[in-house]
């Protein structure tokens, strides 16, 4: 038309009316535009189609929270079809297990924020309540709202799956008594609420007298028969509130919460010794059989401020009852360990190791299962005193955490392993990531974000080559700040991993959520596989729903040629452990890497 309008008419074979052509031209260029439009519209709705189509239920509501729209995945999950639900409001799902704060806060994180994602149980037709993950997004026209969107997804395999594992990894297969990994986790919760309200706490180990002998002449049957004997003998003597857990063998353990007095607990003691004392009939033997209990007591605060302290003092206990003659009790007491000395002499001493240079790092390969090449490294604390020699971190880690030190040890590991990380780059060696351990409290109580940033800055280790490990409990603790402490580590470009998993309380549902990259499963789970199928059927459900949701998975503790093949069977990314190399000093590690080839040039 421009050209038209400036005169180039040389084209046109006959004389035309100006204002027709420009007419006709206009309404040519406005149906052209009109069929493009069309062709995007057709577009957009076959793309709305194939989503509307997927396997996530899809429910659409009118401003009025009143059902127009479900698909065909929404009545698979909850067994109503598009007919019975369109006119209703989505409240007849319902399952009546969320209270009415519940609903009150996810609307108005819809009306704050125009959406809302998190766990919730519904009712199906049939009347079955069922986990789901949902979420539900506002629709704005103009600022106005005119439509809600619900997608969910059933999660039933995913907590039938979660409910397998819990049982499996925190309670004895044998009595259905908890084990040591649950009692450890509720002796911190006795722990955190006798701070909280000042209350006092009893732990007992209990040590069958004459066990074995029963064992070893009747036969193991016989043996498990007399252990599920006893520990319903246990659990008729105490309180609901109070936990029994077996240790293994023929240990026990009782925790005793919220007592008046310290002499509570020696008058439970008096009274299971009495329970255990009355034979006890085997029926797959058809005889009565005898037997005894020794049993150590330990008090919070008096004899000790963490879980491993009560144990320890607990078993030094019982190691004094079965001194004074068996089938007794004992408190721990000073005269019977110098552990206060020790103490006041490790916390001393641990705050000079940094400056007095007795803190090294050993590395521990961790290798790829497909190729058996190393690609990383976990970083381990050693502290190497002048005179005693070495001290495994179990001796003094839990000190750290109680006192606080454990962030300035913390800062120290992550700083030398960065700096050593570089200095293998420089030298040519393959490129690493390399794995620093992370504790709740240090992950909590100090600026990991910062801390991180400025380390990486200062060493100029590559930020894609570190890997922060955290464990579940530290994971669970104050999911919101956690979440903005995660999202703003992987800013940094480093990647998240969960050590031990398994031994904790995290939900698969709300772990994906989280930015991990890593799954590493607990040595303990690995430690008995073969033999142990239990372990194996935790291990192999790990290994499948971690590539489910998406995440690498590596073993740790790996010994065996047997548990690597196992792991190799079921698809396990990656393992460390003594069958590749034992941690070692920087040097010799760096010897196995050269040994494996591979440098840079």
């Amino acid at each position: 038309m421009r050209g038209y309008s400036a005169g180039a008419t040389d084209y046109l074979t006959k004389p035309l009316d100006d204002h027709i052509l420009k007419a006709k031209v206009h309404v040519f260029l406005r149906l052209y535009g009109q069929y493009q439009q069309l062709q995007e519209n057709n577009a957009a709705l076959t793309l709305a189609a194939s989503v509307f189509e997927s396997q996530q239920g899809i429910v659409i509501t009118n401003a009025d929270n009143i059902i127009i729209r479900v698909n065909k995945a929404f009545t698979e999950i909850t067994g109503y079809s598009s007919d019975e639900v369109i006119g209703e409001d989505p409240r007849l799902l319902k399952s009546g297990r969320h209270d009415i704060d519940f609903y009150r806060g996810m609307w108005q994180s819809i009306q704050n924020a125009g959406t809302w994602q998190g766990e919730i149980w519904n009712r199906r037709k049939n009347g079955e309540i069922y986990p789901e993950w949902l979420s539900i997004t506002q629709v704005k026209n103009d600022g106005v709202i005119t439509h809600y969107i619900g997608t969910m997804t059933d999660i039933s395999e995913y907590k039938t799956a979660e409910a397998q594992i819990h049982q499996l990894a925190f309670y004895d297969p044998l009595t259905g008594l908890p084990n040591r990994r649950l009692l450890l986790e509720r002796l911190q919760h006795g722990i955190d609420q006798c701070v909280r309200d000042d209350k006092l706490m009893a732990l007992m180990i209990l040590d069958l007298d004459n066990f074995k002998p029963v064992n070893d002449s009747l036969g193991h049957l016989a043996g498990d028969e007399l252990l599920q004997q006893v520990a319903s003998r246990l659990l008729e003597r105490l309180r609901n509130i109070d936990m029994i857990a077996r240790l293994g063998g023929d240990e026990f353990t009782v925790l005793l919460e919220n007592i008046s007095h310290a002499d509570d607990a020696a008058f439970v003691a008096e009274n299971i010794i009495t329970d255990l004392r009355n034979p006890f009939y085997l029926s797959l033997e058809h005889k009565e059989v005898r037997i005894g209990v020794s049993i150590g007591i330990s008090l919070y605060g008096q004899h000790g401020t963490t879980p491993q302290l009560l144990m320890d003092h607990a078993d030094a206990a019982l190691y004094k009852a079965k001194g004074n003659g068996r089938n007794c009790f004992a408190y721990f007491s000073e005269d019977l360990t110098i552990a206060a000395r020790k103490r006041i002499e490790l916390e001393s001493r641990l705050r000079l190791v940094i400056e007095r240079e007795e803190l090294l790092v050993y590395y521990q390969a961790q290798v790829d299962i497909a190729s058996d090449k190393i690609i990383g490294a976990e970083a381990l604390i050693r502290w190497q005193k002048p005179i005693d020699g070495f001290t495994s971190p179990g001796q003094f880690i839990d000190f750290a955490e109680e006192t606080g030190f454990i962030t300035t040890i913390g800062a120290w590991i992550l700083r030398e392993t960065c700096r050593q990380g570089k200095q293998w780059l420089d030298a040519g060696l393959p490129p690493l990531a390399l794995a620093v351990n992370v504790s709740p409290y240090q992950f909590h109580h100090n600026d990991m974000v910062s801390l991180v940033a400025k380390v990486l800055e200062d060493t100029g280790f590559p930020a894609h080559r570190l890997e922060l490990e955290l464990t579940e409990s530290g994971l669970m603790e104050n999911q919101n700040k956690t979440r903005v402490i995660l999202d703003n580590l992987c800013q940094l470009g480093i990647h998240l991993a969960i050590d031990d998993f398994g031994t904790g309380y995290s939900s698969l549902a709300y772990l994906k959520h989280f930015p991990i990259s890593t799954l590493k499963i607990d040595k303990s789970f690995i430690d008995d596989i073969p033999s142990k199928h239990d372990d194996m059927a935790i291990a192999a459900t790990i290994i499948a729903m971690g590539h489910i949701l998406g995440f690498k998975v590596l073993a740790e503790g790996v010994e065996t040629p047997e548990q690597l093949a196992f792991l190799q069977e079921k698809g396990c990314d990656s393992y460390q452990g003594y069958i590749k190399s034992r941690p070692l000093p920087a040097r010799e590690f760096e010897q196995l890497l050269r040994k494996q080839g591979n440098l840079l040039q």
